[in-house]
């Protein structure tokens, strides 16, 4: 099976989306731009729409999803798992220092984070980016089963009825449904993208899609996805930069509150609360985060990315 061409485009999406998030819970929260970091979760979900499809072959059939489920569990599962290590690890450490009154986790919340069940109990996870890998992993599933009626003749308006059904079906916890909107406009960019549907088709069913996201997510959610789309739409070339961002991204977004936010919150209680030393937390834990993520890649990511390869469609 020939390796599908790079696509450079993706490469800045996750860059820009992962630095994004990752500004935010660092001290962006409180900056008039970097605010809004959090938005780079939807350029996420867009992009996991578009990727996730393109990376599955027209040929696909139901027998297929357990490859495909395999793929994506030897893929995301053990950095998750790892870094859910990490955390408890930390905060033994902070413990053992005196930093934080107790190390002693909930056993029965940790074992609510298998398979993401805390996204439909509300328990809160030890880490605030982990219930996003739980909408990722419920996409999952859907594409497994829904991938030949996607890319079948009534696909863009399957696509639509599931966006009207989560306009008014409203699921408790964090679910796929609530969020499908935007991850239909980059199904809908799949579609395009790989000539399956024309431009004006594309445009056709995208706005009432972008509409219906505006209304039931957010419009400066739904604006963060089509930030993504254009972004995907645009002539760009590989640049050495995104592609280290983009090649830690997963792993920058896994670990970057566990490392970086709690090193900025340890020395905003040590330093004085004045600008210059404001400017150093931050920067210092921007510099952590990174090294840490990229660390983590080499050692835990990059090994299961290269194993979820051998698993192969034919």
């Amino acid at each position: 099976m020939t390796q599908p061409k790079h696509i450079h485009q993706v490469d800045y999406i996750r860059a820009i989306a992962s630095v994004a998030v990752a500004l935010f819970h660092l001290g962006g929260k409180s900056l008039p731009v970097l605010k809004y970091g959090w938005l780079g979760v939807h350029m996420f979900f867009l992009l996991s729409g578009f990727i996730i499809c393109k990376a599955i072959p027209r040929n696909y059939s139901w027998r297929l999803s357990g490859k495909f489920i395999s793929k994506r569990i030897i893929r995301i599962e053990p950095p998750y798992i790892i870094s859910i290590a990490v955390v408890l690890l930390v905060n033994l450490l902070l413990a053992g220092l005196g930093l934080i009154p107790s190390a002693h986790p909930d056993w029965l919340n940790l074992l609510g984070h298998l398979a993401y069940i805390n996204n439909f109990t509300g328990a809160p996870y030890i880490n605030p980016v982990y219930w996003t890998l739980g909408i990722e992993f419920q996409f999952y599933l859907f594409v497994a089963i829904a991938f030949p009626l996607i890319v079948g003749r009534w696909g863009t308006w399957f696509l639509l009825a599931l966006c009207i059904l989560s306009h008014y079906i409203h699921i408790p916890g964090s679910t796929l449904l609530g969020l499908f909107p935007v991850f239909a406009l980059g199904i809908l960019y799949y579609l395009y993208f790989t000539k399956q549907i024309t431009r004006t088709e594309a445009l056709l069913f995208g706005l009432p899609v972008a509409l219906i996201s505006c209304f039931s997510i957010g419009c400066a959610e739904t604006a963060a996805a089509l930030f993504a789309v254009v972004i995907l739409a645009l002539p760009l070339k590989s640049n050495k930069v995104i592609r280290f961002f983009s090649a830690i991204s997963f792993s920058l977004y896994l670990t970057h509150d566990t490392v970086g936010s709690k090193l900025v919150a340890f020395m905003g209680q040590s330093l004085p609360k004045t600008l210059p030393f404001k400017a150093l937390e931050f920067g210092t834990g921007i510099i952590v985060s990174i090294t840490f993520a990229w660390v983590f890649y080499l050692v835990v990511e990059a090994p299961f990315l290269k194993l979820s390869k051998r698993v192969v469609y034919s």
